[in-house]
């Protein structure tokens, strides 16, 4: 699979110990189906995966939009805030449309 989306974030906290990583991709399988794939640990280690699949590009963007949303309560579940390290998109792709402004907004702050 190609990643036509990539959202990679990170949390760190020295006085909390927390050194979190978290990334979305978006891209497309053999049958062009959408698959949104979540990777997340701790920085340095190896991350944990998880794929979600769907035909529909609108239930892709939601699935997106709901694992970016679920960041913006870091502090008060993890103590710390996810802040955005890296954003790539093709040029199929509008980045805008598979990202809120309001979430992006909040992590580039």
């Amino acid at each position: 699979m190609l990643d036509l989306l990539t959202i990679a974030l990170e949390a760190h906290s020295d006085e909390l110990n927390h050194h979190r990583r978290y990334e979305v991709s978006v891209g497309r399988d053999l049958l062009g189906d959408w698959v949104v794939t979540v990777r997340y640990g701790r920085v340095g280690g190896p991350l944990r995966e998880l794929r979600l699949g769907s035909p529909d590009a609108e239930e892709a963007q939601a699935i997106v939009h709901d694992r970016l949303r679920r960041r913006l309560s870091a502090p008060r579940r993890i103590g710390c805030s996810y802040r955005m390290v890296g954003f790539s998109t093709e040029a199929e792709l509008k980045g805008s449309n598979w990202v809120p402004g309001s979430v992006l907004a909040e992590m580039l702050a």
